[in-house]
């Protein structure tokens, strides 16, 4: 039974680790998206960056934009501790 409950727990936990914060408004035209990397293992997800990008990129796209990368931030996962990728940028017109 206590197998089974933390089989549950660790599962639950792993689903909403790896979720996004989704696109949050900052100041002055900027944006953010934080998500941790609920994949196991230790280092950095590449796939987790690539995800808060592909979020970015839709978010931008729906306004006729492109991302414009202010600020990459990723860590590592460690023992005991996901990794995780902040993303603070802007969308801006395409340079042709």
């Amino acid at each position: 039974m206590l197998n089974r409950s933390l089989c549950i727990v660790l599962s639950v936990i792993t689903i909403s680790a790896c979720q996004s914060t989704g696109v949050i408004p900052m100041d002055h035209g900027t944006y953010m998206i934080g998500k941790k990397d609920g994949s196991p293992g230790l280092g950095v997800s590449l796939s987790n960056k690539a995800d808060v990008y592909k979020e970015a990129n839709a978010f931008c796209h729906e306004k006729g934009l492109e991302v414009e990368t202010i600020k990459v931030t990723v860590s590592p996962a460690q023992l005991a501790k996901l990794g995780s990728t902040d993303l603070e940028f802007k969308c801006v017109a395409s340079v042709q």
